[in-house]
Parts: C-alpha cells; structure tokens; sequence
C-alpha cells in the first residue's frame, strides 16, 4: 500500500513501522523489518514489550488512513490500556519481518477496542486487545492558561 509515515501524528524517530499493506473498514495490517537503527534495538535484539507500541501504531496508521481520505491531518490520540497482554518470544531480532494485524471490535468515534496480534512468518509471536482514545477536541488536554 504505502510508506506509513504520513498516516501517523508521530516523527521520526518514533516512527516504529514501516508500511501500511491494508486498511480495511475494521481490520489493518502493518509491516516492519527490524535493523540495528530501530529505536530500542540493543546487541541485535527489541524487547517484545515494544509489541504494544506496534499494536498502537498499526491503529493509529488505521485512524489516519481514514483521516487521510477525508483529506485531514492524522490526529493525535491516546493508547488507555491493553487486556490480555500476551508476548511468546522475549525479544524480536534484527532481520526478522513482523506482520502487525489489528480488527476493531468496537468503535464509537472517540473511543475504540481492537484486536491485535504480531506475527513472524504466520506465526503468533504476540497479541493483546487494546483500547484507544482519540477525542474529537484535543484542545480540552491543553495545560495552557
């Protein structure tokens, strides 16, 4: 499909996934091949907690594709949680390609709960549900006075 970057409210060096391979009304998939530049990535080796940040980003890349239809800016919106947190390898390599899948399982415009888990040559490596956030007017969050 395309280069991730511009579907997400992020810069770089935050940027953790490369390309968005399909947006789907309730499902995304997301791609990274992993190098000794990737943030995180110590002695060869990402620490399989960074999966959740995957996961979000995968989402994030989803809401922003929609945004990027309606010719809009991505917005920025909030991980609150995961639930059944679940990470069968203690570290990704570099070298390896990971598959992120996300299925929205419920959405109500601001808040959402998705299904997600990583894959390593169609096997599970990683999964979770998390639920997200993304208000319609972030200015509510500004400390500013």
């Amino acid at each position: 499909m395309s280069a991730i970057g511009k579907y997400l409210p992020h810069g770089e060096p935050m940027i953790l996934l490369d390309e968005l391979i399909e947006c789907l009304e309730e499902n995304v998939h997301a791609t990274v091949t992993l190098t000794d530049e990737r943030p995180f990535c110590e002695h060869g080796r990402i620490p399989s907690y960074v999966a959740l940040e995957y996961m979000a980003q995968s989402i994030a890349a989803w809401n922003g594709y929609r945004a990027y239809e309606r010719q809009e800016e991505p917005k920025i919106g909030f991980l609150l949680g995961s639930r059944r947190l679940t990470l069968n390898v203690p570290s990704f390599l570099v070298g390896e390609t990971l598959d992120i899948y996300g299925k929205c399982h419920y959405n109500d415009g601001e808040m959402a709960a998705f299904e997600c888990r990583i894959e390593k040559n169609r096997e599970c490596i990683a999964e979770a549900t998390l639920n997200v956030y993304q208000p319609k007017d972030i200015t509510q969050f500004n400390n500013e006075t």
